[in-house]
């Protein structure tokens, strides 16, 4: 019989391991997050801005033994590494993308006995909302998957909209501030740690700017995948936003968008489909 287990195996993101003696203290003076708050045991959400503030990348943040592991989507992972490596050869430190490990998203009710008893390398795993995301090296996946179905579902994207995660993609990249898309609020960006990329502009957006633009969570009346990086237009077609984050959920696409306050009360669409707020209802 199969085994009753909601998984999905989340292949469109790749791990960056970042390694050598100076790894903390390069990656501290380059990302919006605080290094120390990444003890081995959570992962913590950050991004790495560019010097006008706008963001390369965001990724979950994961130490494993001495190094740090960046979790990102494909497209984004190379571009990160390509521009973080331009700093990097200042500082005894050495980043790769790690082809060989694979990243697993799984409920927390759900029961994965292999993996539990392997003694596969790199067994690292962090909580997002409801699912518990494992990091294992590919050679290992056919044995701990064996005779499960995996979702039909993106329950990864899903969970990353539910908490209001926002994810930069190849679509996004280098065009919107950490407020635009609610970093600070997950506890994306840390005012106190000090100098960083960009870190002038996004203290004085914080500090003394008048912000204009939000993060929302939406419903989209669209049967086909939308991608990020879509224009968000009013009723005059005039784009005021753009989709961050997007995934089914069996019946209506949801997501995260980016929109301009002045088009809180404006009949939205995206590609000609309907956009409905959701925490306007709350």
């Amino acid at each position: 019989m199969t085994a009753s287990i909601n998984f999905q195996i989340i292949s469109d993101y790749q791990v960056i391991r970042v390694s050598g003696q100076d790894s903390e203290k390069f990656l501290q003076g380059q990302l919006t997050c605080d290094l120390s708050e990444a003890d081995g045991t959570r992962a913590v959400i950050g991004g790495y801005c560019n010097v006008q503030g706008r963001l390369h990348a965001t990724f979950y943040l994961l130490k494993s033994n001495d190094d740090y592991l960046l979790i990102t989507p494909k497209g984004v992972a190379e571009h990160l590494l390509t521009t973080l490596s331009k700093y990097a050869v200042f500082f005894q430190t050495q980043l790769n993308i790690e082809e060989n490990l694979v990243l697993i998203a799984q409920t927390h009710n759900s029961t994965f006995e292999r993996l539990a008893q392997s003694s596969q390398p790199c067994g690292e795993q962090f909580c997002l909302g409801k699912l518990t995301i494992n990091i294992l090296h590919q050679d290992f996946l056919q044995e701990i998957i064996a005779g499960t179905t995996e979702s039909e579902l993106d329950i990864f994207a899903l969970e990353q909209i539910s908490s209001a995660i926002p994810m930069i993609t190849e679509n996004t990249l280098e065009s919107l501030l950490p407020h635009y898309i609610g970093l600070p609020e997950i506890g994306g960006v840390n005012f106190e740690k000090g100098c960083y990329t960009g870190q002038e502009v996004v203290a004085r957006m914080h500090y003394r700017g008048t912000l204009k633009t939000h993060p929302h969570k939406v419903e989209i009346e669209a049967k086909e995948l939308i991608a990020s990086g879509a224009e968000v237009v009013n009723s005059d077609g005039k784009k005021v936003g753009e989709l961050i984050n997007r995934a089914f959920n069996g019946e209506k696409l949801l997501g995260i968008i980016s929109l301009s306050d002045k088009a809180l009360n404006t009949l939205l669409e995206i590609e000609g489909k309907t956009v409905r707020l959701l925490d306007a209802d709350n």
